[in-house]
């Protein structure tokens, strides 16, 4: 029992707790990354179909599913993982999808930038004051 505590005050020596906080830092960063481009997607497509007619304010969700790589760089191509995250469903909640025109223009927009089949594609209205 003794050899094992040693072991463990060895471990979390100095140098050793150095290693371990940056071993976690790079966990985060990376981590982040993988998150950072659907997200930021996000807020490029809610950003163009807030500037359609009617729309108001947009906000965007996409689901992706997990694929092996094609060897072709997608939207969301995973860095050297040898996957990436394919869109396989979309959520769009606007101030103006109560006009159906609006609603339709919406759901054909994200169809068209995301590949997908309407209905993978949901787009409802905004409850007043829901979006800030």
């Amino acid at each position: 029992m003794r050899q094992v505590l040693d072991r463990m005050r060895a471990a979390f020596s100095l140098p050793g707790a150095w290693l371990i906080v940056i071993a976690l830092l790079l966990v985060l960063v990376f981590a982040g990354m993988g998150q950072e481009s659907g997200t930021s997607l996000e807020a490029r497509i809610a950003k163009a179909l807030s500037a359609m007619d009617g729309a108001g304010r947009v906000e965007v969700v996409i689901r992706v599913r997990e694929t092996h790589a094609t060897g072709q760089n997608g939207l969301f191509s995973g860095q050297g993982t040898g996957t990436e995250a394919v869109p396989c469903g979309a959520v769009a909640v606007a101030e103006g999808a109560d006009d159906p025109i609006v609603r339709m223009q919406l759901t054909q927009a994200l169809c068209a930038l995301l590949g997908l089949q309407a209905s993978a594609v949901s787009v409802m209205s905004a409850s007043e004051g829901g979006l800030q």
